[in-house]
């Protein structure tokens, strides 16, 4: 029996601008996580750790981050426990790859176009980095790949997307799920994707772990790694396990039915969750019997969440916006007698239709609800 932990896509060093203040706070999270999947490794006793690209998010990372990267490594080799890496797409291996500058521990092996496999005699495994120098469009991990007769298991790392029929067909590097059901590996251990998902295919047990934390602030399906257990060659076992602390979610609120500002702050503060990156869209129609400002929702509600984004995508209701209520030398005046006039005047309903959805638009902006005509 061989247990491996199987992990891609930690971004570290990752700027984070749409967390705002709470960037640096979440570049910090990135790096205890890594630290917390290391010593996971130590606890289980794997033979392996596996990092399947994006370790990095750029290959210009420095500091405290390379610090920190380093001494986990140095740790894992007092516990015995051997590191492979292959480069990502933000830490593509080129002439000015981050993995050509640094030095790390005996433990760690870097796989690199020129150096493709490497066999542990002791655990009788052969690991194959997928690797290419570049990012040549459309080319398979897979192609020209053959197995060594060095070892009794095999196992590949690729970082890539999985070609879907009608989503997916096209990608820097990109692999057919029939590739993966003739390799011959074990397991294949991917990167690319951020969300943990199981693409085994005949007798080859394969999955992307996921980025540990969330990277992209609406999704979904991040914060684990993947246990991997090679019993035999047909019994291969892997599952995944919750490291991450943080978690992204998106909400859609109508706020037509709610009929003031108060009620629909509630409906967004009931989500109320100190480790929940969310995104609140507001949409439908509002009443203007009411200001509804997403940027005083985000500063009132902002400490109930890590960070919380209110994009307000809502419209006034069209009856609730009349020019006589608006002074008519005033901009916001003579905008609305401008479009009144046309609405009145239009040949056809589908004239009307414009001119009033116009109306709603122009009105919002002119408001500063700039971001109902994004």
């Amino acid at each position: 029996m061989v247990k491996l932990l199987h992990t891609a896509d930690f971004h570290l060093g990752k700027q984070f601008p749409s967390l705002r203040d709470k960037a640096d706070e979440y570049r910090n999270q990135l790096l205890k996580t890594f630290e917390k999947v290391a010593d996971l490794a130590i606890t289980e006793r794997v033979s392996l750790l596996l990092i399947s690209g994006d370790l990095f998010d750029t290959n210009r990372v420095y500091g405290l981050t390379i610090g920190k990267v380093l001494a986990a490594f140095a740790k894992l080799e007092a516990a015995g426990i051997r590191v492979c890496i292959i480069p990502g797409t933000h830490d593509v291996y080129n002439e000015n790859s981050i993995y050509r500058s640094l030095h790390f521990p005996e433990n760690v092996t870097v796989f690199t176009p020129e150096y493709r496999q490497q066999t542990y005699e002791d655990i009788n495994v052969t690991v194959y980095g997928m690797v290419s120098d570049s990012k040549p469009w459309g080319n398979s991990p897979l192609s020209g790949f053959s197995l060594s007769d060095k070892s009794r298991f095999h196992v590949g790392m690729a970082h890539c997307s999985i070609k879907r029929a009608g989503m997916i067909e096209s990608d820097a590097m990109i692999m057919d799920k029939a590739e993966i059901a003739s390799c011959g590996l074990d397991y294949l251990a991917l990167g690319h994707w951020h969300s943990f998902q199981d693409f085994s295919q005949g007798g080859t047990a394969a999955c992307y772990s996921g980025s540990p934390e969330p990277i992209d602030m609406d999704q979904k399906g991040a914060g684990n790694v993947v246990m991997v257990t090679l019993y035999d060659k047909s019994k291969v076992e892997f599952k995944p396990i919750q490291v991450g602390s943080k978690k992204c979610e998106s909400m859609t609120l109508d706020v037509s039915p709610y009929e003031s500002a108060d009620s629909i702050a509630k409906m967004i503060e009931e989500r109320s969750d100190p480790n929940l990156i969310l995104k609140v869209t507001l949409t439908g129609l509002s009443n203007m019997d009411y200001d509804l400002n997403s940027e005083e929702i985000e500063n009132t509600l902002g400490r109930h969440f890590f960070t919380l984004r209110v994009i307000d995508e809502s419209h006034p209701k069209l009856e609730t916006v009349k020019a006589q209520n608006y002074p008519e030398k005033t901009v916001v005046g003579r905008f609305l007698r401008i479009m009144e006039e046309k609405i009145a005047a239009a040949s056809s309903e589908e004239d009307k239709s414009i001119y009033e959805e116009a109306l709603k638009l122009g009105f919002a902006l002119l408001q500063g609800r700039s971001q109902a005509i994004k």
